[in-house]
Parts: C-alpha cells; sequence; structure tokens
C-alpha cells in the first residue's frame, strides 16, 4: 500500500499483478473485518476477467491499459441520487481522455456536427461523448467502460464502487472489438506512461466527485452530462431488451433517476432504464 497525495482520494491503493476483477476484490474487501476507507483504489496491471454493463466482458492486455476500482462512501447521497456517481465517472473519464488526445485531434475529431433537434446546440457524433449509461466513446469507438457497484445498509447508500477500464496503450483488439473499440495509443500514435493518466484521472474523478456536494455541483453534473451524451438530438436506433424489437427515437437526455428520455415516433417522450432497452451504435 502507498499513500497518494490526490487532494480527496485515493488515500491508499492495493496493486495486484494481476487478478479477475479488480472490482470483486474491492466488494470482498468492504465486507471484511477491516474495509478499506473511501478513496481506496483496487488496480492491477492484468485483468483476466473484466465486466461491463450487463453481460459483457471487458478486454484488456497485460500492463497495456487503466483497468481499477474506485472505493467511495458517498453517505451523502440518497439512493435517489445514485445515479450521479455514473455522471462522475463518465465525466472525469472523457475529461481525461480530452487532456491526453492533444488540441490538433480534438479540432480532428469535432468537426462533425449535426443540428440538434431538441435545442438550438448541435450534437457532436465524432468527438469524446459519454454513450448512456456510462461508457465513454470517440466518434463512433468505445475507449472505455465503467461498472458501479453499490451496497446499502438498510435503506440508505452505503458504498459505491466504480470500475473503470481505460484503453490507454491498447492495440491487439479481438477481433469483435476492432471496428468498434479504440484507444489513446490508437488515436495518437503515442505510447503513454500509465501512472500519468492514472494520476490526471484520479485528479479529475476528485474534482468531478465534489460536484456532488451541493445543490448546484449536482444540477452542473446534469448539464455537462447531457452536453456529453452520445447522439442527443440525434435520430437514433434502440432495441427493446425483452422483445428485441428495433425502434427508432430522438434522445432527449436523462431524468433524475438515471432513465433515458427517449422522443419517440408521433412526439411522446419515455424514459427507459438499462434492463428495457439498448442504444445501438449507428453508422449513419
Amino acid at each position: 500500500m502507498k499513500e497518494s497525495n490526490t487532494r480527496v482520494f485515493p488515500k491508499v491503493s492495493h496493486h495486484f499483478p494481476a487478478t479477475g476483477s479488480t472490482n470483486d476484490l474491492a466488494v470482498a474487501a468492504l465486507s471484511s473485518p477491516h474495509p478499506p476507507a473511501h478513496g481506496a483504489v483496487f488496480i492491477t496491471d492484468d485483468q483476466s476477467a473484466g465486466r461491463g454493463q450487463g453481460t459483457n466482458a471487458w478486454h484488456s492486455s497485460p500492463y497495456a491499459n487503466l483497468t481499477f476500482s474506485l472505493v467511495t462512501r458517498p453517505s451523502h447521497l440518497t439512493v435517489g441520487q445514485v445515479f450521479a456517481l455514473s455522471q462522475v465517472a463518465a465525466l472525469a473519464v472523457a475529461q481525461t481522455v480530452d487532456a491526453f488526445l492533444g488540441p490538433t485531434h480534438r479540432t480532428r475529431a469535432s468537426a462533425k456536427l449535426v443540428p440538434h433537434h431538441i435545442g438550438s446546440s448541435a450534437q457532436n457524433l465524432d468527438g469524446i461523448s459519454v454513450k448512456w449509461p456510462n461508457d465513454v466513446y470517440v466518434g463512433k469507438r468505445k475507449i472505455a467502460g465503467i461498472l458501479i457497484q453499490n451496497g446499502l445498509r438498510g435503506s440508505a447508500l452505503d458504498w459505491s464502487v466504480i470500475g473503470i477500464g481505460l484503453n490507454v496503450n491498447e492495440t491487439d483488439f479481438p477481433s469483435e472489438l476492432k471496428a468498434t473499440a479504440t484507444s489513446l495509443r490508437a488515436l495518437t500514435s503515442t505510447t503513454f506512461d500509465l501512472g500519468t493518466v492514472l494520476k490526471q484521472l484520479l485528479t479529475d474523478l476528485a474534482n468531478q466527485y465534489e460536484k456532488m456536494s451541493s445543490s448546484a455541483g449536482l444540477a452542473l453534473l446534469d448539464r455537462n452530462y447531457e452536453d456529453r451524451l452520445y447522439r442527443r438530438g440525434v435520430p437514433s436506433e434502440f432495441r427493446h431488451v425483452a422483445t428485441g424489437k428495433v425502434f427508432t427515437g430522438v434522445i432527449e437526455g436523462v431524468n433524475d433517476r438515471g432513465q433515458l428520455v427517449v422522443r419517440m415516433a408521433g412526439g411522446r417522450a419515455s424514459a427507459f432504464d438499462l434492463r428495457e432497452v439498448r442504444l445501438l451504435v449507428s453508422s449513419r
């Protein structure tokens, strides 16, 4: 274990050369006689059983990427505010990716804008965005995934584990991911120091996390998240999880429960949670 000088967290990091899942390690530690404190980081060089949303697996070559879990104690949040943690994590990762892509790449990646169908702004389809609920994309390719697990004490939020996989120096994507995944190295032809990227990401996480301490900060998270929301205001395809039926709608935003609000054909707005629909990454 080693101390960190990050302003809010982490206080202590637990490093593992190889493991199945850092989230599993963190969750198990939270039920031990000496649970980790707020801000503890569980990090590995080689994660063999990383998970995404639902049944999705997370691929990461050894020593190439950041794969870690952050333990938080968000006792100031109600259970109804838990989606703010997804916003914090996704916005922090997007901010870090933005910092390391550099101005030349950001200008090139941000060139394609389409009219926003709901308001007067424009939706960036080629820049850095958050695909609901908390995947981070550059253009139409995924660069990071986030898995959050929560623990309750009675009806109150006791702890949250924020698991993050960020593709940093990945070049060896499985065949099924070659067309849909990317990394900082793939985008810039630069090999990055993982420690430097981690330091930046933990700083960005701390800064975003602090916003949850006030109602004004929570409102700012809402606005910033919607500004980053992938395909907001653009006709998009969705699949009903239960039926497999594909339908078209326009993302308006996210409600206070973290549900995706979609304007359906005919003008009716419907709210969906992750168990109900999947947003399909379109080539349009």
